[in-house]
């Protein structure tokens, strides 16, 4: 199965968080399981804000690329279209809040859910 992000056109694929074109971004990958959107994401030692946790940025970023490709993936089956098809559908976030209720661990791999 090919994650939403496989089928950005090149002309919209750099993005540092989920751009596949962007060697040194994060490219997240977010795929449906049922009626839902699933992003997973494994950070590394350079995500690190303090030792042993995440900076908030990096969470941020997750939220952002996942809730854009499944805007665009809805809208393709709302349509009844392949997400190859023209005209491409691609989102962009006029607006993000997060508020942080405690430190993330890093360590474990982020899944972020949209359904």
């Amino acid at each position: 199965m090919q994650a939403f992000q496989d089928y950005y056109p090149e002309n919209v694929a750099h993005c540092y968080g989920c751009g596949r074109l962007n060697e040194h971004g994060h490219q997240i990958k977010t795929y449906w399981e049922g009626d839902e959107t699933v992003t997973r994401f494994q950070p590394r030692p350079e995500h690190t804000a303090i030792p042993g946790f995440v900076y908030g940025g990096l969470l941020a970023s997750l939220i952002d690329c996942h809730g854009t490709s499944t805007a665009a993936a809805a809208m393709y089956r709302a349509e009844n279209r392949s997400m190859d098809s023209l005209p491409a559908f691609r989102f962009v976030t006029g607006s993000l809040q997060v508020s942080y209720l405690k430190p993330t661990p890093l360590g474990p791999v982020f899944k972020s859910a949209a359904g």
